[in-house]
């Protein structure tokens, strides 16, 4: 019993070291491409990117991503009966219709057009949006199945390749902003190919198995995830329409590349989070719901634990980041860094309640808590946007969040359970980062300390929390019982 129990903790942190990994890479080759590239393209034309982006990642949520969730919700049922050929087909089949409109609206989009470039945004987007699903699916089958390093070292290639891509283009074949997407667009079809004609996941299709009963079900599920996912969607985009409509793309762009950034790194660490705990966390949603609150409740102590701090002190050293990772253009923006790396992180902690709410079956009441979110922030978007400017799309998001965190709360009450212990060390890290704060405010914010300065403070701070919290983050075991 302690050997299987020593084997699976140290499967976790394998995992996690791998995800860990593979959602570094990413994350670092953002924060090298912002930098080069906002000091490059001017902000206009980052709002004209912006827009057709946002519009397909709209495309994408509607008409794909609910395929995916299905495959994260019905993956381990369809495992245990040896009948993954028949979750494949069908889901596949629903692909072929979504591929189908897709192609519809885009061919309709182009043709209306008459920008040379944004006829050619619309292009690659479409080109870039379909073999993306496809690897993205690809590459849930490969993480449900524990292949973490092969997801990690697979993706951080096409990360690296993407980016050596858009740089040729720019650079030596002299191409616009084009070349952002058509990049992404070639690397996505090549990776396909590589795994259309590997097919590590041993993913099979039989035509026979289309199943209506099956198709019925997927679409019945997925239609709830749809609207969850259009609805968290709309809260993190429909603020650059909004934008547009009361400014300009130039306002547009600036918000765009400083959003980015900022959901880039949170959201990069609970995915790595999220990547590791899914796989043993749904097996155990899926066969002892009401056992699994427990498990859940460990899970959601060390993303706090870990969570907080990372939050807390890049929003301390917003500005520093922001001079570091964006062109002069766009720095101005560094204000909204705070309330969008907040609202990453809670939208990421809101999972918890989300896959309680989907494995109890309360889709419809999940449902309705995106839709009232999406809804409240889309009114005070048109309401603040327009009467205070466009940072306020910042603050809205976060207000957001905070308000569909606070709804599924009062919905599952229990899971914010927690130990004395831990509430214990919540207290000292409140107060820890209150007199870091004030330190930081009374040393670097007043005086005219230079960059590396403010730099080495923030390692220290860093480091006094680690040591202060040391036992804490070393005793993390996240391994099933």
């Amino acid at each position: 019993m302690q050997e299987d129990k020593a084997y699976k903790v140290s499967t976790f942190r394998k995992d996690f070291l791998w995800y860990f990994i593979g959602s570094l890479v990413p994350m670092l080759i953002g924060f090298v491409k912002t930098p080069i590239f906002t000091r490059h393209f001017d902000k206009a034309s980052y709002g004209e990117l912006g827009l057709v982006s946002i519009t397909f990642a709209f495309l994408g949520m509607i008409l794909f991503s609910w395929i995916s969730s299905c495959l994260w919700r019905y993956f381990s049922r369809y495992k245990e009966s040896e009948e993954l050929h028949i979750l494949y087909t069908n889901l596949f089949v629903l692909f072929g219709g979504s591929l189908f409109v897709l192609a519809i609206i885009s061919l309709g989009w182009h043709q209306s057009v008459h920008d040379e470039m944004i006829k050619e945004l619309i292009l690659f987007s479409f080109l870039q949006l379909v073999f993306n699903q496809l690897f993205l699916g690809y590459m849930v089958v490969i993480r449900l199945t524990g292949r973490s390093g092969f997801y990690t070292i697979f993706h951080g290639l096409k990360s690296i390749l993407g980016l050596g891509l858009a740089l040729l283009l720019v650079f030596y074949y002299d191409q616009g902003i084009i070349a952002l997407v058509s990049s992404l667009a070639i690397i996505d079809i090549i990776s396909v190919a590589i795994l259309a004609v590997s097919n590590p996941a041993k993913f099979e299709l039989d035509l026979h198995k289309i199943n209506r009963p099956v198709i019925s079900q997927l679409l019945s599920y997925g239609s709830v995830g749809l609207i969850l996912n259009l609805s968290l969607l709309s809260i993190t985009y429909s603020d650059r329409y909004i934008i547009a409509l009361y400014h300009d793309l130039e306002e547009v762009g600036i918000y765009d590349q400083v959003a980015k950034i900022s959901q880039l790194s949170i959201m990069a660490l609970s995915t790595v989070y999220f990547n590791t705990i899914n796989p043993t966390l749904l097996r155990r949603l899926e066969s002892d719901f009401k056992g699994a609150l427990v498990a859940m409740q460990r899970y959601m102590f060390p993303f706090v634990l870990l969570g907080i701090p990372v939050v807390f002190y890049l929003a301390l050293f917003s500005k520093d980041l922001a001079s570091i990772l964006l062109g002069e253009a766009f720095r101005g923006g560094y204000v909204m860094m705070p309330y969008i790396f907040l609202a990453t992180f809670i939208h990421g902690f809101s999972n918890f309640f989300e896959l309680r709410l989907k494995f109890s079956d309360q889709l419809k009441k999940l449902g309705m808590i995106a839709v009232s979110t999406a809804l409240l922030n889309i009114s005070l978007n048109f309401i603040l946007v327009n009467r205070f400017g466009y940072q306020w799309a910042a603050y809205t998001t976060l207000i957001s969040y905070m308000f569909m965190l606070t709804l599924l709360y009062i919905n599952d009450k229990p899971l914010l359970s927690i130990s004395k212990e831990k509430r214990q060390v919540f207290y000292k890290i409140v107060a820890l980062l209150s007199c870091q704060f004030l330190v930081y405010f009374a040393i670097a914010n007043q005086t005219k300390f230079q960059l590396g300065f403010r730099l080495s403070l923030g390692l220290v701070f860093l480091l006094t929390y680690f040591l202060i919290f040391r036992k804490s983050i070393l005793n993390i075991n996240l391994a099933s019982n």
